[in-house]
């Protein structure tokens, strides 16, 4: 028992070394950030402005212009190329979004003229009273809308998409949310709800979008 005991030990010593040694190196890398300005943009917001709490992620976006992607359960497959950071989920009644911003990545070929984006969104209950939400959308670093999510049943939305945002087939849309609430009396600002995405597309205006 003894002979036992004193083995643990100083593995329990060694594991907590090594613990602090990870620790004093991101606290490192963190402070090696502060100090370099030629860090990623996207890095420098997350980690050190702190002023996302949504950290962009090398998504494929594969997208299929045209087309009404379903975030609910039964579009998983379909709308997880799409979420670059900032979603939860998918729930059955669609995709939660997280933080104080969510950003969705459209890749694929987009058809001539003009197009316009597709949102369908429902705004959370809190103890059974319905949250309502300003969503701020921007497409490509330009802001397009600032929509009211009142209703906890799906609202649809249908706003222009700037034609330069298509010419290289990549939308990056953001969608920020500033009335965001907390769930939970401890939740930081990454666990923050305010409303669910049950459908998104890009289609040509004038058309009628189609399933994916």
């Amino acid at each position: 028992m003894s002979s036992t005991a004193t083995f643990d030990r100083p593995a329990t010593r060694w594991g907590a070394y090594a613990l602090a040694a990870l620790l004093f190196a991101f606290e490192a890398f963190v402070v090696w950030l502060m100090l370099n300005p030629d860090v990623p943009e996207d890095f420098r917001a997350y980690y050190i402005d702190r002023t996302t709490t949504c950290l962009n992620q090398p998504v494929p976006g594969t997208y299929r212009f045209g087309t009404l992607v379903d975030f609910t359960s039964d579009g998983r497959e379909q709308a997880m190329p799409l979420r670059v950071c900032g979603w939860e989920g998918p729930a059955g009644d669609g995709t939660h979004a997280v933080g104080t911003s969510s950003r969705l990545r459209f890749r694929g070929k987009p058809q001539p003229g003009a197009h316009q984006l597709l949102l369908d969104l429902a705004a959370i209950t809190r103890a059974g009273e319905p949250q309502p939400q300003r969503v701020e959308v921007t497409v490509d670093g330009e802001p397009v809308a600032t929509l009211e999510v009142t209703d906890p049943e799906p609202q649809s939305f249908t706003l222009p998409v700037p034609r330069d945002a298509l010419a290289d087939g990549t939308v990056e849309l953001i969608l920020g949310f500033p009335d965001a609430v907390r769930m939970g009396p401890t939740d930081p600002d990454t666990r923050y709800r305010s409303v669910k995405l049950t459908r998104a597309g890009i289609v040509p205006e004038g058309k009628i979008a189609v399933g994916n």
